[in-house]
Parts: C-alpha cells; sequence; structure tokens
C-alpha cells in the first residue's frame, strides 16, 4: 500500500477500490451539509488513488449560485484562472454533456473537437497539478447538466483499476450533494416545482415543437384550433414562460418531450 503526501493510506486494488466507495455510499446517508460531504468524498477520493475531485453543476465558475452545486478541492491558482474567462467553455464539462459514462481526460477529441484554445487550457490545467483525470457524468431531467470528476498530479499515476469505482463514486457523490442542495432549497417559499404537462398540453407542445401550425395540430387531435391555443396557453403558465419558444425549450428540459420525438 502506497502512502500518500495528503496522509493516510491509498488502497489500490478494484476490490479494495469498492470497498472504499461502498463505505462512503453508506456513511453519506448521515451527513447532512456540503462541509461534511467534502470531507468524505475527499477521503475516498485519495482512497481510490487520486489527488483532487469537483463535483460541479455546469455554471461558470464565477457566476455563484444557491441552487447549483459547486464542491471542489482542485488548486486555488487553478480555480482563479477558470473564472479569468468568463466566455470560454471547458472541453471537459462540453465532454461530459455528450457522454453517457465515465471517460478519461486523454480521450477528449472522442467527445468534442479540440482546436488550439481547448489544449492550451489542459496543458494548463496540468501545469496546475491537474495532469491527467476521469469525469462522470451527471445528468438529471430538468435541471443544469452535472459531472464528477477525479484527477491526479501525474499521468503515470493514473489509479486505472479504480476507473470502476471512480464512476460509482461519481454518482454517489453527486447525487449526495443535490439531495443536501434540495433540502436546503426546498425550505425556502421561493422553491417551486413544474406540475407535468397534462397528456393533452404534452401533445401540443410536442407538434408545435415539429412545426405544426395551431389549425394542423387541432385536425391531427381532433380538436377546435382555440382549443389548441388554450392548451398552449396552460402549459404556458405552469413553466411561466411568455412565448411558445421558451415552452418548447423548458418541455425539452424538463423531458416532457424528446429530441428524438421532435426530430421524428
Amino acid at each position: 500500500m502506497a502512502q500518500p503526501a495528503h496522509g493516510g493510506i491509498i488502497r489500490t486494488s478494484r476490490h479494495a477500490g469498492f470497498e472504499a466507495v461502498q463505505e462512503f455510499a453508506t456513511a453519506v446517508a448521515s451527513i447532512s451539509d456540503m462541509t461534511a460531504l467534502r470531507d468524505a468524498v475527499s477521503q475516498t477520493t485519495r482512497q481510490l488513488g487520486f489527488d483532487y475531485f469537483a463535483i460541479v453543476h455546469h455554471i461558470r465558475f464565477g457566476r455563484p449560485s444557491n441552487d447549483k452545486v459547486r464542491l471542489s478541492d482542485y488548486p486555488i491558482e487553478w480555480l482563479a484562472k477558470i473564472r479569468e474567462d468568463e466566455a470560454f467553455r471547458e472541453p471537459v464539462l462540453r465532454a461530459a454533456e455528450r457522454a453517457s459514462s465515465g471517460f478519461l481526460w486523454s480521450d477528449l477529441d472522442r467527445h468534442v473537437p479540440l482546436g488550439a484554445r481547448e489544449r492550451a487550457y489542459m496543458l494548463g490545467a496540468a501545469r496546475h497539478g491537474l495532469a491527467e483525470g476521469y469525469t462522470v457524468p451527471n445528468h438529471v431531467p430538468g435541471e443544469t447538466f452535472g459531472s464528477c470528476h477525479f484527477a491526479v498530479r501525474r499521468r503515470e499515476s493514473l489509479p486505472v483499476r479504480n476507473l470502476p469505482a471512480a464512476q460509482a463514486l461519481g454518482c454517489f457523490s453527486f447525487e449526495a450533494a443535490r439531495q443536501i442542495l434540495l433540502r436546503d432549497t426546498r425550505s425556502s417559499e421561493e422553491y417551486v416545482v413544474p406540475a407535468p404537462l397534462t397528456d393533452r398540453q404534452r401533445d401540443c407542445v410536442l407538434f408545435a415543437a415539429r412545426g405544426k401550425s395551431d389549425s394542423v395540430i387541432a385536425e391531427l387531435l381532433s380538436i377546435r384550433p382555440k382549443t389548441v391555443n388554450e392548451h398552449m396557453e396552460a402549459a404556458k403558465r405552469r413553466y411561466s414562460v411568455a412565448t411558445r419558444t421558451q415552452l418548447i425549450v423548458r418541455a425539452l428540459f424538463q423531458s416532457e418531450i424528446c429530441f428524438s420525438e421532435v426530430i421524428d
């Protein structure tokens, strides 16, 4: 067993890695705040053989939000560097939005094109101690994209045998952070969960997303055009939006309708 610089013992076998994640999954049920969760994730991250972790909703570091997860022990210098460029979309986050399972940072170009700026970004991360990493996508319908990241200082120290355990830790830790955040948010009177669309509202929104007019939708559903408009207006009120375009986007975001249905 290796003795890490952080203290504690790193267990590097695959079996030991899953044991560490199982211990985390059991302990996390009693964790009720982000500070305790950060400590627990950090400890398990080290047990798997990684040096750093980050659990994030995909918002800019320079735009703090009370209703989004942003938990990390990345080097402070690198976090400050990220905040300098508000407009730049990190390639790791972009790749996470196009993947359904964990991937290595060295395989980013399998998911997103890497130009000179993206490659310079990854080189900068390496100079700040994030030489290689493993990212686990975390996508919940109706919520901002999320992901969990595990990084090592030196590429050759990547704990390859523990990547499956890291995949599991990424799922458990993101959900734990999300539940803590939801409990805190639900205590506020401002927290409102949109009611799901009715079947007829969903039908109308789907046909509208396909570019159908009210008269065509009415013919397809055997109802009056005026009734189609009433369903659309009721759906807009449920989502508190002003236009049909906003309504369609929200319906897609909430998974009331899906892209494959719209394109079909």
